[in-house]
């Protein structure tokens, strides 16, 4: 357990809306199997579809994928798919979940929500924020509480988004985070892994 603990000091979350999923296949199948972060996915989409969406990417990674549950804790090398309102806590060395179902939160699951929460874990904890394509703005507060508590942010360029909305507006609140398309991204998240070890 001791060295578990030392060893989760990374964490990729990662929001989308509109044309995320495609997005999200390419990203996990290019990840590999020793990429050491945990990653923790909010993807707009109703409760009911995640079973097979956590399907679908299981299928195509190399990593293990898997729903969140409330009290669920992160371990090294997984990938996390939200639903409902999700929220990571910090205590007494172990980073877990708390998790509703039946949120009522305008967004489903809601990245705002899921960022703050990150916002709030110790500084000893590198994130990367990173905002794909969507309609709308959540996300953009916060990957600017992420950012401002020291986490790195990169946001889908306007030319690589399908929808522009999320991407845009995260880039007017966090005008010094960079941008890119999906192959700049998967290699910044790649650069992030290898510096976990």
């Amino acid at each position: 357990m001791g060295q578990w603990t030392l060893k989760l000091k990374n964490i990729l979350l990662i929001g989308a809306s509109t044309g995320g999923p495609g997005r999200l296949h390419s990203i996990l199948e290019q990840l590999p199997s020793d990429f050491l972060p945990a990653i923790v996915i909010a993807q707009h989409m109703g409760s009911p579809f995640i079973p097979s969406f956590v399907k679908q990417l299981s299928s195509v990674s190399s990593l293990k994928v898997l729903r969140v549950c409330d009290g669920m804790e992160l371990e090294l090398s997984s990938v996390y798919i939200c639903s409902g309102e999700c929220r990571l806590v910090e205590q007494e060395g172990r980073i877990y979940f708390i998790h509703n179902e039946y949120s009522s939160l305008p967004y489903t699951p809601d990245i705002d929500t899921l960022l703050f929460s990150a916002a709030e874990l110790s500084k000893s904890i590198r994130k990367m924020g990173v905002i794909l394509s969507g309609i709308g703005d959540d996300g953009a507060k916060g990957a600017k509480a992420l950012f401002d508590a020291g986490g790195i942010c990169m946001f889908e360029s306007e030319e690589s988004a399908t929808v522009y909305g999320m991407p845009r507006c995260a880039i007017e609140l966090v005008p010094q985070a960079d941008t890119g398309a999906m192959t700049q991204i998967i290699t910044a998240m790649k650069h992030f892994g290898e510096k976990s070890v």
